[in-house]
Formats: C-alpha cells, sequence, structure tokens
C-alpha cells in the first residue's frame, strides 16, 4: 500500500508549477456480503455494464485492478482492491444510520478500495466516483471517504449516483475542530487536497465562537472548490455581508507564516503538526477595512466576533445557486408529495429579483423561504418567513403566487426532523408513503 497511502489520503501527485502536492479521492466502500469484493476482475466486469461510465481499459498490477474510466468527455483513473478497515473515530458520521445498519457495517471486516485522480472538474470528478462505486455495489451499507474523513449512506450514495445533479460542494471537505484544554479550538479542513487545493484553518478560535468560524471555513472552501484553482496569498475573497454595510473580506497565508503571528504553544502550532496539516494547507484572516486590504495587513477572523452571530449573509456563487435549484426541481415530486399530510411543514427558497438600485452584474436575485400554503397545477402559493435585504417594499408575512421554476430550494420539516432535496431518501426511512 505505499504506492498508494492508507485510509487518510491516497499517493500524491507533484504539481510544481503550482506549489501543490495533490492527492488521489481515497474510498472505502462496506459492502453487505464480503464475498461480493473477493474476486475484483468479476467487479471490473460489472462496471463495464454501466450506463453512465465507459470502462476504456483494464488491468491487474500488484496494487489490484487499475481501470481507466470515461464519464462523458472526460476520463479517469481508478484503482480496486480490498482492505482490512474499521472506521476511525475522528471519521463524521455525515447521514443517518438505523442500529440495524450500524451493526452491519460493525460486521464487516474488509472493504473495497475505490481510489481515484480528480481533474480540474472537480465536482464531475466526485460525482464519477460516486457512479463508479454505485455500479460495483449498488446496495452497499457505507463508503468512507478517507480523503475527508467522512463516513457517507450507502442508500446516499446510489440516490446521488443516479442523479442528473453533482452533490453539493460540501461533500468534498469536512471542517474538524481539535479543543484542548482550554477554551481554544483549532478548526481544519480534509479533503481539499484532492482537488490540488489547499486545505484551510482557523486558529485561535474558542469553544463559543468555532461554530460561526466554521462558516467561513466552509464558505471560502466552496468558493475555492467552484473556482477549481488555489487561492492567491494575501488576495482578498468576499465572502459575507457581516451586516448591512460590513463585507467580510478574506484571505489566506500559508500555515508556516501564519503561525509567526501565535505563541510557539498554541494549538494547532508546530507541535501538533508532525503528523500532519504540515504541508498545502493554508490559514485563513480577513481585511476589517479597505486601508487593511490595501496594506495587506491582515488579522484574525475574531475582529469580526460581535457580527458573526447576528445571522450575517454569506454568499453563494450562481454556480452553487443553479446547482442547488436543478437539484430542487429533479426532487420536487418528493416535496410535493409530502405537502398537506399532517405534522408536515414545508420551506420553499424563492429567487426575488431585488431593488434596482441594489442589482450587480450576475447577481439581481435575493434567494428567501417561503412557507408553503398551497399548491396548484403550475404554481404554489406561500407566505415570506423573513424580512428580505435588497427589496424594500415586501415584508414577512406576504402572501405571494410563483411557478414552481422559481424555487431553489427546499425543506420538509416532519417529525422525525428535516429533510433537503439531497436526503430524500430519509423518508422512506421513515416510513412514509410515496407512492
Amino acid at each position: 500500500m505505499a504506492l498508494f497511502g492508507n485510509l487518510f489520503g491516497g499517493r500524491k501527485e507533484s504539481k510544481k508549477k503550482n506549489n501543490w502536492e495533490k492527492e488521489t479521492s481515497f474510498m472505502i466502500v462496506i459492502p453487505k456480503n464480503e464475498a461480493e469484493i473477493e474476486n475484483l476482475d468479476f467487479l471490473a466486469e460489472r462496471l463495464k455494464e454501466s450506463l453512465l461510465v465507459t470502462v476504456k481499459d483494464s488491468k491487474k498490477t500488484e496494487h489490484g485492478v487499475v481501470l481507466r474510466v470515461a464519464a462523458g468527455d472526460l476520463e479517469y483513473t481508478v484503482r480496486l482492491d480490498t482492505m482490512e478497515v474499521e472506521i476511525p473515530e475522528m471519521f463524521r458520521i455525515q447521514h443517518f444510520f438505523r442500529d440495524i445498519d450500524i451493526e452491519a457495517i460493525q460486521q464487516q471486516k474488509k472493504g473495497l478500495i475505490v481510489e481515484m485522480m480528480f481533474d480540474e472538474h472537480i465536482l464531475d470528478s466526485y460525482h464519477t466516483q460516486l457512479r463508479v462505486i454505485t455500479q460495483l455495489l449498488p446496495d452497499c451499507l457505507a463508503v468512507l471517504d478517507g480523503s475527508s474523513e467522512k463516513v457517507l449512506s450507502g442508500k446516499w450514495v446510489a440516490l446521488a449516483a443516479k442523479s442528473n445533479v453533482p452533490p453539493s460542494p460540501r461533500y468534498i471537505f469536512t471542517v474538524q475542530a481539535v479543543s484542548g484544554e482550554s477554551d481554544e479550538v483549532w478548526l481544519h479542513s480534509h479533503g481539499m487536497n484532492r482537488c490540488g487545493l489547499p486545505e484551510l484553518e482557523i486558529l485561535n478560535s474558542t469553544k463559543d465562537t468555532y461554530n460561526d468560524h466554521y462558516n467561513i471555513i466552509e464558505t471560502m472552501a466552496k468558493r475555492l472548490l467552484e473556482k477549481g484553482e488555489p487561492p492567491q496569498e494575501k488576495e482578498p475573497m468576499y465572502l459575507a455581508m457581516v451586516t448591512n454595510e460590513i463585507p467580510l473580506m478574506a484571505t489566506v497565508v500559508h500555515w508556516k507564516e501564519a503561525l509567526k503571528k501565535y505563541p510557539s504553544g498554541i494549538l494547532g502550532g508546530a507541535g501538533d503538526r508532525k503528523e500532519g496539516h504540515n504541508e498545502n494547507t493554508d490559514v485563513i484572516f480577513c481585511y476589517p477595512s479597505p486601508e487593511s486590504m490595501e496594506k495587506k495587513q491582515y488579522y484574525e477572523v475574531s475582529v469580526f466576533d460581535e457580527y458573526l452571530n447576528e445571522n450575517p449573509i454569506y454568499m453563494l456563487t450562481n454556480q452553487e445557486t443553479d446547482r442547488m435549484r436543478r437539484l430542487a426541481a429533479e426532487r420536487l415530486d418528493f416535496m410535493l408529495k409530502m405537502f398537506g399530510r399532517e405534522k408536515i411543514t414545508i420551506l420553499l427558497k424563492v429567487g426575488l429579483e431585488v431593488d434596482e438600485e441594489f442589482k450587480e452584474d450576475g447577481n439581481s436575485f435575493e434567494h428567501i423561504w417561503f412557507e408553503l400554503k398551497e399548491k396548484h397545477q403550475d404554481t404554489f402559493t406561500a407566505e415570506l418567513t423573513q424580512e428580505p435585504y435588497y427589496v424594500k417594499d415586501l415584508h414577512e408575512g406576504a402572501m405571494m403566487t410563483f411557478p414552481y421554476g422559481q424555487i431553489t430550494d427546499w425543506i420538509i420539516f416532519t417529525p422525525e426532523g428535516r429533510v433537503t432535496p439531497d436526503d430524500v431518501y430519509l423518508l422512506a426511512y421513515d416510513g412514509w408513503n410515496l407512492e
């Protein structure tokens, strides 16, 4: 396994031109029955039956079976092998698992490695890896994403693989919060390196503020994943409006330089990086004023702490808004079939055209939440649940009617919890009949 790494990340491919090293995307599939993964040649043949990917080439190596796989116009190298497996303690359980599913997962001692090198089409690469997994083991119990240190539901993976819309960029990475004996919290990501991007960190957070700081890392990570190229150190990036008048302009600094701003014993300092987080990783700072941005005088994100718990508006790109809209539309029937049932509340996000004074190039809509009140054949009527920022004459409680095509997201609130377009498989878990 030396060539390909281990559960915590794949092998590295040097990218000297951009001064970073890219890792493979390393996933382990947990089968229902270990006998399913004993014959790698059989699995390779099964992949050839897929309607979503095409196997261009297949060969045995000392490290398993290596395949050349095409998805549309894009091609990828995929490696299959098996390994003994146990879920590490730090892995995040990304999805809901029933007790019976957890017991079944714990009984499996061997998993199928599905390792792949992403190209610059990051979300398409991730989507292709899920499609390969689903074709190989369509009813797998779970997938351990070693790159992002996540545990994914097998049912979610199958649902995502069949979709025409790639999963959210938040699946690419995980942000972990490490705390020490004091109030300090060190936030850092896993999963970005497989995309040729730096991992992101925030140092010197606290147990009271780390959730707010998490939103900063998540927003920047999504932005970088969509852009598909590493950030330029100390260059500003617009992430949010912390008030109506104050923007959050963030930037990144390589971890070695960043540590110079902190005491040597800080959590996340050099002593905590002997076994990891010591290569391609950047620390997030911010520019609290135009003057600081001009002079490249960066500050800790904590300078905004007094505003960050006051519902700042984090900016989604047009690309992510469109992805969410397409997924919401693709799975609209799930939501409509749940409407009107006892103890069910449904919120819909709708894009409203903003007032002329707030319009900017490529950004003319505010996406805001309504509660669904009536459904019609081609339209729906809903009640506005919050005050818009950029539509002055519209207020909370307004009743409006829209075509379904104006929905950009939705949430179903059930007695068991909330369900979004991303995780509609939960409705079957909870016993809802959607026939």
